[in-house]
């Protein structure tokens, strides 16, 4: 097979290729050949033939797109309404994750008829778009319900949203980025998914602080990789993978890892992941970690935990290839010669894409030790809190602010903390108050930040926005805090009303009349369909305006459709 050789198709004679192999004639960047030809004359097969053999198998399998798949939200208070509704679109239960579902179209084809309100359940965060593997490192720890876990690479944010949900809102999720930009795309998809223990910070995972007391109790390290297993909803990758990516990627990767550990808990888990299937991105990440520390361990995978997912164990030995596909040794990505540390690399998961039906994956699961020891010197500089900094992170509500909330909205607030940052007023999990805000935490082993302060983590959002404060008494429950704030009975703001009411304001084209006289200002009406609580946000004026979103106005259209004539 030439590999540096081929006949470039034009545009048209790439169209005309048949529709039902329609990977046939995807065009890649510049490059005019097809798909497969792209597919069968890259580096990548020859690589996945010198790994795994059978390179024509997964040839086929990893070509066509990708199915549509997707987590719906159990904090939801409609969960199994959603869930209803998706299977009667044809969606399927994955099996091995929990709440999810594959439905029956590629990804980026939704039927017409079905497409808009299957895009507004997931633009109100009541379901997340992703890819099936990709769901599977959160189900690895075994979590508390008031664990800290660090997401230390976390943008988009689909795995943090995915461990906030498994921690039932309770706890804590850190989702760290080093990017400005990924750490807004966390911020917009934390407030999607309105998931109230999610923190968004950015650092450097490789000096990523330790925020919490002695650390985290669990790290999820999904480190930047060349995303060679993700061919079927990547196909550039066909044309762009080389060996020497996954070379120069190793020592982020292994400095991101060692900084998980160093920042975890004893007795905590970490969980390395990529989406590639280059073993120097995968089993040499962790050969190396082995090999430098003794404070850690690798963990066997329990395959009841996600019953059916057909995989294979981590490689004890492999080829590592220059750029001319010729075989090299010596290079920090070669197999390990230890051989405790090649019987620990097999509790590693490879998953290829012929064994999964959807894409390819890789996880390990780390534990540090339990009986191993925080270096703390006994003459620590003690680091107060920085009162310059007061406006730039989120600090506790004042009394006056929480007693005006408590009287409009009547929010249940035994289990949360609620925070001020300008007008936005956060709601956040207990747990980001109790173990990351008060507590003393042990930077350095020559510095402890006492608490009540969230240095040293520099943070970009905590929890949801809850209100907006526009001055004076005019505190307006947000629409993301719609679905994620338990709501008492006494909020003056807080209105009990019919179905056919709700739904007679929801559907007027303009303004309605203010028929109950409700005051001016922010109001909340709810009402319950089958013993589920349903709410709507309003402005009154002289008037009543809606104050949803569209996405939103079309769910709730839908619900009431079978309900009111």
């Amino acid at each position: 097979m030439g590999l540096f050789t081929h006949k470039a198709l034009n545009r048209a004679e790439v169209c005309r290729y048949n529709h039902s192999m329609v990977m046939e004639r995807v065009v890649v960047g510049d490059d005019q050949r097809p798909w497969r030809q792209q597919a069968e004359e890259s580096l990548l097969l020859v690589a996945m033939e010198a790994w795994h053999g059978e390179s024509e198998v997964w040839l086929e399998a990893a070509l066509p797109r990708l199915d549509e798949t997707l987590r719906v939200n159990p904090l939801r208070r409609e969960f199994n309404w959603i869930r209803e509704r998706i299977e009667e679109m044809g969606g399927e239960p994955l099996g091995w994750v929990p709440n999810a579902y594959v439905m029956p179209w590629k990804r980026g084809e939704t039927p017409p008829e079905i497409k808009p309100l299957f895009n507004a359940f997931h633009e109100t965060g009541r379901i997340t778009r992703q890819e099936a593997v990709s769901m599977l490192p959160p189900l690895m720890f075994d979590l508390s319900p008031e664990d800290i876990i660090l997401d230390m690479c976390a943008s988009p944010g689909s795995k943090s949203t995915h461990l906030a949900e498994i921690l039932a809102g309770n706890g804590g999720v850190i989702a760290n980025d080093v990017s400005r930009s990924r750490t807004n795309t966390l911020v917009a998809n934390v407030q999607r998914a309105a998931c109230p223990n999610l923190m968004v910070i950015q650092h450097d995972g490789r000096h990523v602080p330790r925020g919490t007391g002695l650390g985290y109790n669990a790290v999820l390290v999904d480190a930047p990789c060349t995303g060679s297993a993700t061919t079927r909803k990547n196909p550039d990758v066909w044309r762009r993978w080389r060996p020497s990516a996954g070379l120069e990627l190793h020592k982020l990767q292994v400095s991101l890892l060692n900084r998980a550990i160093d920042v975890l808990q004893p007795g905590g888990t970490v969980v390395y992941s990529t989406c590639s299937i280059d073993p120097v991105e995968n089993e040499a990440v962790i050969a190396r970690i082995l090999e430098a520390r003794d404070d850690i361990e690798s963990i066997e995978f329990e395959p009841t935990k996600t019953p059916g997912l057909n995989y294979q164990s981590g490689m004890e030995d492999w080829d590592v290839f220059d750029d001319n596909m010729n075989i090299i040794t010596g290079s920090h990505g070669d197999p390990s010669h230890d051989p405790e540390i090649r019987n620990a690399i097999r509790k590693c998961v490879r998953l290829i894409h012929q064994d999964t039906g959807h894409g390819g994956f890789f996880f390990a699961i780390l534990r540090k030790h339990p009986d191993t020891i925080l270096e703390i010197r006994p003459d620590a500089n003690q680091i107060p809190p920085n009162p310059k900094r007061k406006g730039l992170h989120p600090s506790p509500v004042c009394e006056k602010t929480l007693k005006i909330i408590q009287t409009d909205h009547d929010p249940i607030i035994s289990n949360a903390s609620i925070w001020k940052r300008g007008k936005r007023i956060l709601w956040a999990s207990q747990a980001m108050e109790k173990q990351v805000w008060e507590m003393d935490t042990h930077s350095r082993p020559d510095r402890t930040h006492l608490g009540k302060q969230w240095s040293p983590l520099n943070i970009i959002h905590v929890g949801i926005r809850g209100w907006e404060d526009r001055g004076g008494r005019n505190i307006r429950l947000s629409s993301e805090a719609m679905h994620s704030i338990p709501l008492g009975t006494d909020g003056h703001r807080i209105h009990e009303v019919t179905p056919g009411v709700m739904l007679r304001i929801l559907k007027q084209d303009k303004p309605s009349e203010n028929e109950e006289e409700y005051d001016s200002g922010g109001h909340v009406l709810r009402c319950k369909i089958d013993g589920i609580e349903w709410r709507l946000p309003v402005w009154v004026g002289e008037r009543i305006t809606g104050m949803w979103k569209d996405a939103e106005a079309l769910i709730l259209l839908e619900r009431f459709k079978d309900v009111i004539q």
